[in-house]
């Protein structure tokens, strides 16, 4: 275990301290409900044979009084709840503060989530090129069909010039999405053997545009190729309905799960501090003062009830 500074030391104390007070509350706790619905059975078989007798039912002294201590403790565990709801945010931040000093691999993954800034650009981007196509593919149909040459099965030269920058359109969407897949490679790439191995960021479904805009040129049947003109269409549609909504919704995710998992990080090292604080720094014959002393300095008020042996 890495050496923790002095401040850390002392929260880790106190938290441990205020763990064992829990326990110790719970379990009398539990032992008083226990009790309780012990003596409630005993007292409701007496009084049914005092109310055979005629007389008044009477909750005994000892009911009561087992009652009111269960009261002082149920009290005491808010209390100790209070204080503790207090103390906990800056233990977490004290052992954030450890963790990226003494765990390199925890700052890496951290620093990969700057990657996601650009993600909004590299969207927009990626939604320009679809429009682009879209509206390239769209103008090489028309003049598909305006300048067909029946007689000799071919595309006028003009329609020709439209399917080349269709093409390009389709080659540009392409790099788009290569770029896009590669840095969502890197960025697994860099977090591997990081906490934060399980934040992916998306990928782009890759689609052969440039491939099928090309073969537009071999056909040259109108028919089949204002079919092949409807398909490839469709498909780049529905990218842009739905992909570039997937994808703006995976980066979202994958934002959110890079600070969940250092967050689960940071708590499960801090499961780890606290085992051995339990261990080699905790002291229980001082627990009953040192709760009391924190329930002052945090509330203003103590009333942990009890001192008890170690």
């Amino acid at each position: 275990m890495a050496e923790v500074s002095y401040e850390l030391k002392q929260q880790l104390i106190n938290d441990a301290h205020l763990r064992v007070a829990r326990s110790v509350l719970e379990e009398s706790r539990n032992d008083l409900l226990t009790r309780i619905e012990a003596l409630d059975q005993t007292q409701s078989s007496i009084d049914r044979l005092m109310a055979v007798a005629g007389r008044p039912r009477e909750i005994s002294a000892t009911i009561k009084a087992t009652r009111t201590e269960l009261e002082k403790v149920t009290a005491s565990l808010s209390t100790l709840d209070r204080v503790a709801a207090k103390l906990l945010p800056p233990l977490v931040e004290q052992t954030e503060t450890h963790v990226r000093a003494q765990c390199p691999e925890f700052l890496k993954g951290l620093a990969t989530v700057n990657d996601f800034s650009d993600w909004a650009r590299a969207i927009e981007r990626f939604q320009s090129k679809i429009e682009a196509y879209l509206r390239a593919l769209g103008t090489a149909r028309n003049a598909i069909t305006a300048g067909y040459n029946l007689k000799e099965k071919r595309i006028s030269p003009g329609a020709d010039e439209a399917l080349g920058f269709a093409i390009l359109a389709a080659s540009e969407l392409e790099e788009e999405t290569a770029f896009i897949n590669k840095v969502a490679d890197a960025h697994q790439s860099a977090v591997a053997d990081t906490p934060h191995a399980k934040a992916v960021l998306p990928r782009v479904p890759v689609a052969r545009f440039r491939e099928w805009t090309e073969r537009l040129r071999q056909m040259t049947n109108i028919p089949e190729m204002q079919a092949e003109f409807t398909r490839i269409l469709s498909m780049c549609e529905l990218l842009q309905s739905t992909g570039v909504v997937a994808l703006d919704d995976s980066v979202k995710r994958a934002t959110q799960e890079h600070s969940d998992l250092s967050r689960g990080f940071v708590m499960e090292y801090l499961g780890r501090l606290r085992d051995y604080t339990d261990e080699h720094w905790l002291n229980l014959e001082e627990t009953p003062a040192r709760v009391q002393q924190l329930e002052r300095d945090v509330l203003g008020v103590s009333n942990f009830p009890w001192v008890f042996d170690a």
